[in-house]
């Protein structure tokens, strides 16, 4: 797979278990918007980025996961970011386990790269371990993309962007 991988869709509706469950709330992506075979050929795990929603001009810090949720069992394949908010942000600590908790933002539209590879998708023995493993791929993702490189340059104008 190579990178960046850029994809745009609308806000959809999840299981809810991001929020809910987690305390870790994700942007469900439209597989139907990323098209199915762009959303087929994305292989399954843990990835890092950057996302923004069109129209406003803060870009995010965005840990993904994508794939079948094995700890659940899941059937259907989703491509759920979580999006990072500034540590100094008042929705930084705002979710019940200390992560971003921005508000519902569905139907708008997110403008998604996926720029690198964390790991590959896991199940889980317990929600408190998948709770440890995400906290632990966000903290990746924030040390990966503080890093300035080129791509990471281009992506935030992508995400910018309205072509």
């Amino acid at each position: 797979m190579s990178f960046p991988i850029r994809l745009r869709s609308s806000v959809i509706r999840g299981f809810g278990r991001g929020s809910r469950e987690l305390g870790i709330p994700t942007a469900n992506l439209s597989r139907e918007e990323i098209g199915e075979n762009v959303f087929d050929s994305l292989s399954p795990g843990i990835y890092y980025g950057l996302a923004c929603i069109e129209g406003r001009t803060n870009v995010f810090k965005a840990a993904v996961s994508i794939g079948y949720n094995p700890t659940y069992g899941n059937d259907e394949k989703t491509c759920e970011p979580h999006l990072i908010s500034q540590p100094d942000s008042e929705y930084r600590t705002s979710s019940s386990c200390g992560e971003t908790q921005l508000e519902d933002f569905y139907g708008e539209v997110l403008r998604l790269s996926i720029i690198g590879h964390i790991r590959d998708e896991l199940p889980f023995e317990s929600v408190e371990k998948l709770v440890d493993a995400i906290k632990n791929d966000i903290k990746v993702t924030e040390t990966r993309c503080d890093e300035e490189t080129p791509l990471k340059a281009e992506e935030e104008k992508w995400c910018l962007s309205t072509d």
